[in-house]
């Protein structure tokens, strides 16, 4: 497998698995739960992921293979990684039924970023 596919394959992994962790926010605020262990632990592997994915992306522009991304890109790269981070800002590290809200929609945001990033690589929109 290339440099440039394993690339590809995080950047779906980062999307699909944002969306899973976003719905699985959305259920445990409807069912009135608060933060637990399961959600904290899988909410920070979200910016790793994306951190391993920008790791990958550097590998890729020093080898020469990512000159012909669009700057937006990297923005929606670093947005996947910080608006975890922020979220946690944000709530000040609440655990409550409001804090589950939050992470849930900044997940599906993150989501949202990652596979607008995939867009971004082949010339459309932005």
């Amino acid at each position: 497998m290339s440099i440039p596919q394993i690339h590809a394959s995080v950047a779906t992994t980062v999307v699909l698995f944002n969306l899973i962790l976003g719905a699985w926010g959305f259920l445990k605020y409807l069912r009135g739960e608060g933060m637990d262990g399961n959600f904290w632990g899988a909410i920070w592997l979200s910016p790793i992921l994306g951190l391993a994915q920008a790791l990958v992306g550097l590998v890729m522009v020093f080898m020469g293979l990512g000159v012909a991304v669009r700057a937006v890109h990297y923005l929606y790269g670093v947005l996947v990684v910080l608006s975890v981070p922020a979220a946690f800002a944000f709530t000040k590290g609440r655990d409550d039924r409001g804090a589950v809200l939050i992470y849930a929609a900044t997940l599906l945001l993150v989501a949202l970023f990652g596979g607008r990033a995939q867009v971004t690589v082949y010339g459309f929109g932005l």
